[in-house]
């Protein structure tokens, strides 16, 4: 057995300061940055061609509000609005029961791929029963989104909820 030294106490004291110093060292790399509350904050959760290209559009006009991103789309003769939401607090229930609380008609469904086997995705859709030409498909995505499409021509061909449900679908991460 070794005696207690003040040498060895104060090799020990050096040791320990050395390994406290090398762990709490200034040079740490800095932290990650926060999380966006909304990661489609900047409007473009896709590009305005994918968008066009979905609702058959001539042309786009992108507009912003802090809440909703949405399009005026020159479909045909006729013109369209397309909308996009997200949310990150809202389950699928509550945006469902939420719409149904509106006055709105819901019907549940699944969006599937079929990349690498069959994926799938929990959706539905959002139809006003006063306008044919207003549809809307709600799925989850790390949270909910929501893409409107609202045909204000009846003479313009377009079908909202298929061109909802494209726009959906092409957001689902439906990797496996």
């Amino acid at each position: 057995m070794h005696p207690f030294s003040v040498r060895n106490a104060g090799l020990a004291v050096i040791a320990l300061a050395g390994l406290v110093t090398g762990c709490s060292s200034a040079n740490t790399p800095d932290a990650a940055p926060a999380a966006s509350a909304n990661p489609y904050a900047d409007c473009a959760p896709l590009t305005n061609q994918e968008i066009s290209d979905a609702v058959r559009a001539g042309s786009l006009t992108t507009h912003h509000t802090p809440q909703v991103c949405y399009w005026e789309a020159q479909v045909g003769d006729g013109d369209a609005t397309v909308s996009f939401t997200y949310s990150a607090q809202d389950s699928l229930q509550q945006l469902w029961d939420r719409a149904r609380a509106d006055g709105f008609q819901t019907e549940h469904m699944v969006i599937t791929k079929h990349v690498l086997g069959t994926v799938t995705a929990t959706a539905f859709y959002i139809r006003n029963p006063h306008d044919p030409g207003d549809c809307a498909v709600t799925a989850a995505v790390n949270g909910a989104i929501t893409w409107r499409v609202q045909n204000r021509s009846p003479t313009t061909a377009l079908d909202p909820c298929a061109a909802s449900l494209t726009l959906a679908t092409m957001m689902v991460d439906l990797s496996p």
